[in-house]
């Protein structure tokens, strides 16, 4: 495992997740996706200054809003306060990562070994994955819950918004969660 401490661009990127995750599309409502004040590298700064260096407008990539260095990992995070974008996301999944491996002179051997991506998600505004979408199935809440329920059964997670195929060919895992079972989440990080 890398140390990203040793890279200037992420050690000068610093913030905590509560404020990576910041909301601020209306100026009279500010929401959090987590109230974590753990330390994270905010990869929308590094996305800015590695385009920057290469005289290009931070337009010209998308990012992840933040990376976590964890024991056997990096993990990219992505908070979507708002309705999900498939196309977005994926964007930012393929773009964040060359961008990160270009950065730390790695190939794509070392993401699909080392690197997580997770997506934290508004329940309420994305209540139906795409998945179910293809294949024209009743849009449900409960709909979604019952396959997360039986894909936790089978010891399967139920991952979301078209991203699965990206585990294996881009990361070692994919996963994507509600606020509150991202904050369980962060709580089994912690415990390990």
């Amino acid at each position: 495992m890398i140390d990203l401490n040793s890279y200037e661009i992420f050690s000068e990127s610093r913030q905590s997740l509560k404020e990576t995750s910041k909301d601020d599309s209306n100026s009279q409502d500010i929401q959090y996706m987590t109230t974590s004040e753990m330390e994270v590298i905010n990869f929308d700064l590094v996305k800015r200054k590695y385009a920057n260096a290469l005289d290009l407008s931070e337009e010209s990539a998308t990012s992840v809003d933040a990376i976590l260095p964890f024991r056997d990992g990096i993990i990219f995070l992505e908070f979507k306060n708002g309705i999900v974008n498939n196309r977005n996301i994926k964007d930012k999944a393929r773009d964040s990562l060359l961008i990160f491996l270009g950065i730390i002179k790695k190939s794509i051997e070392y993401s699909r070994r080392y690197i997580d991506f997770v997506v934290v998600y508004n329940a309420e505004k994305n209540p139906l994955s795409s998945q179910e979408k293809k294949r024209r199935l009743q849009e449900t809440p409960s709909r979604v819950s019952i396959a997360t329920c039986l894909m936790n059964k089978a010891g399967e997670e139920f991952v979301r918004f078209d991203l699965e195929r990206y585990k294996t060919l881009y990361y070692r895992n994919i996963h994507t969660y509600t606020k509150d079972n991202f904050d369980r989440y962060l709580l089994s990080l912690e415990a390990e």
